[in-house]
């Protein structure tokens, strides 16, 4: 077993990486609705991003301000690494930003948003 600890994670929306705007990434479940089919199908996914304020016009901030609701392709690289491997694998999902993400904060920290993504399925492991 090989712990996993968070160095330098690349995050990657319609094929532009935001690597250094985002310090968290997580993708989480829940279950939803029950009804006819398997258990996986009662559960909603979601991906939840912690990201730094930046309005430079390429960063990550201004491109979800200015796309409210857009579908969006995630591709989500935990251990920083630019090609997925079987041992370093990539997680891609596709969904939309549930909300805008948050301008402004307290004086003398960094601003940072909290922006959740509702995803339309189960992000899929990528390992080539």
């Amino acid at each position: 077993m090989s712990r996993l600890r968070g160095k330098t994670i690349i995050f990657d929306v319609d094929g532009d990486q935001y690597q250094g705007s985002v310090s968290n990434v997580n993708f989480t479940s829940e279950v939803g609705e029950l009804s006819f089919g398997d258990y996986e199908d009662s559960l909603e996914f979601r991906c939840q991003v912690v990201g730094f304020q930046d309005f430079a016009a390429t960063s990550f901030h201004t491109y979800m301000w200015d796309n409210p609701g857009k579908t969006v392709e995630i591709t989500y690289a935990p251990y920083g690494n630019e090609t997925a491997t079987t041992s370093q694998p990539h997680f891609t999902a596709t969904g939309y930003a549930e909300t805008l993400p948050t301008i402004g904060g307290a004086a003398g920290e960094y601003f940072t948003y909290d922006i959740s993504f509702i995803l339309d399925g189960k992000p899929t492991r990528v390992t080539a």
